[in-house]
């Protein structure tokens, strides 16, 4: 099985640092970034590719969330969103990646939007009452994932 993480819309360094922390801290691969602007695109996309050269990692920028999935291909999409997701128990939701999986995260304030939810199947914590948040989401929806393989 594969795991691929992608954060889509995002235009805050720390927040696209912070996620390629955790996937690569997590033994995952590779990470996609997805419609960055403003900061993150001009300081944050350099430090995330030195991080990823040095760790012998993959981080790759498309213009766009429909475009990673048309090029990368997965058996599975997972979206993680508050809004549109379906209220998954994270140990459950292991079952859910089979064979090259994508799962996106929001990478603003706001959910994935319907469109962008609609890339695949939505997902999300069970028990949150409200959005937690990109870094969060990703620790509690890949943690078991990657707890059981190693």
């Amino acid at each position: 099985m594969e795991v691929i993480v992608v954060l889509h819309d995002v235009s805050s360094v720390q927040r696209l640092v912070d996620m390629a922390r955790l996937v690569y801290g997590l033994g995952l691969r590779s990470f996609v970034a997805s419609k960055v602007y403003g900061a993150a695109a001009t300081n944050g996309v350099p430090e995330v590719t030195k991080m990823a050269l040095k760790l012998g990692a993959g981080f790759y920028v498309v213009p766009s969330v429909r475009e990673a999935v048309e090029l990368l291909r997965p058996d599975t999409v997972l979206v993680v969103s508050y809004e549109h997701g379906e209220p998954v128990d994270p140990s459950e939701a292991v079952g859910l990646f089979k064979g090259r999986t994508v799962v996106i995260f929001g990478g603003t304030d706001a959910s994935p939007t319907r469109e962008e939810a609609s890339l695949g199947k939505p997902i999300y914590p069970r028990g949150a009452g409200s959005r937690l948040g990109p870094i969060a989401e990703a620790a509690i929806v890949l943690y078991p994932l990657v707890s059981r393989s190693r």
